[in-house]
């Protein structure tokens, strides 16, 4: 399997498409560090208490647009799955389509290793986006802006200095980027149904935005805490002043059940289907 992992990583390192991605990123990023110098920060920072205080020192530091991207609905959202699906939508579709899929399996090596192997690198793959969009997000912050302490106020006030938000971002980031490889696994079981990787990763997002239209529709709350997109933003759990345990282990129950149900049928499928091509 680690075999497996090192040629699929080396796969999507030579893939155009691989870069075209981190180019993207790191163009959102420079917009909204460029937006958020000229016309502040896009996200709402209403403190929800009563009363009347003042707060010394500046809201504009690298730790805010580390948090500012994961507040932004379209980057983790929307921008991060995208790549994420495209990606993982083609680790078995795309070598299916070219051919090269039934020669990789005429190696000596299981086709729950071959898989398994396609599965690591896509969380890889997943999860390096996001924590790059993290470094990307506080060094340009600390370029522009200068280090300081976070402010968040959603859902309470908390302040935290310089060190330890650095640190309870890098905890946000990981577990965005664990949401993000319950994506990559439900976009590698479509890619072994499906034989077009395009076909493997628009069925993610089409099952990411019904996921997302199902929370705002009041008929469905008893379906809403069981959806994906419910779970998307669990790195809030560590961004508040009381760690919630019980909720931040429920969310993970979930997306660690999104992430490895999905591979455990297409492991199935994949054992059973006829490769021809």
């Amino acid at each position: 399997m680690l075999t497996v992992l090192r040629l699929e990583l080396n796969k999507l390192l030579a893939r155009r498409g691989t870069y075209a991605g981190l180019v993207v990123l790191a163009v959102l990023v420079g917009l909204f560090v460029w937006g958020t110098k000229v016309h502040g920060p896009p996200v709402s920072q209403h403190i929800p208490m009563s009363g009347e205080f003042v707060l010394g020192g500046k809201i504009l530091t690298a730790p805010m647009m580390a948090y500012i991207m994961l507040a932004v609905p379209v980057a983790i959202a929307v921008l991060i799955p995208l790549l994420v699906a495209t990606t993982a939508g083609g680790l078995v579709a795309a070598e299916a389509r070219d051919g090269t899929l039934r020669y990789l399996l005429t190696r000596p090596v299981s086709r729950l290793a071959v898989l398994g192997g396609k599965l690591l690198a896509g969380w890889a793959h997943a999860m390096g986006l996001t924590l790059l969009m993290g470094v990307l997000a506080v060094a340009a912050g600390y370029a522009v802006f200068g280090g300081g302490d976070l402010l968040v106020c959603e859902p309470t006030l908390a302040i935290f200095p310089e060190s330890k938000a650095l640190l309870h971002l890098l905890a946000a980031y990981l577990l965005a980027g664990t949401a993000m490889c319950a994506v990559a696994s439900i976009a590698l079981l479509l890619s072994v149904i499906c034989d077009n990787p395009l076909t493997a990763a628009g069925i993610t997002v089409a099952f990411l935005l019904v996921c997302a239209a199902l929370e705002v529709i009041p008929y469905f709350e008893w379906l809403q805490p069981h959806l994906l997109t419910a779970h998307l933003q669990l790195y809030k759990h560590v961004l508040t002043s009381t760690l919630p345990v019980e909720k931040l282990v429920r969310s993970l129950a979930y997306v660690g059940a999104y992430a490895t149900v999905p591979f455990i049928l297409a492991a199935y499928i994949f054992h059973r289907k006829d490769i021809v091509c």
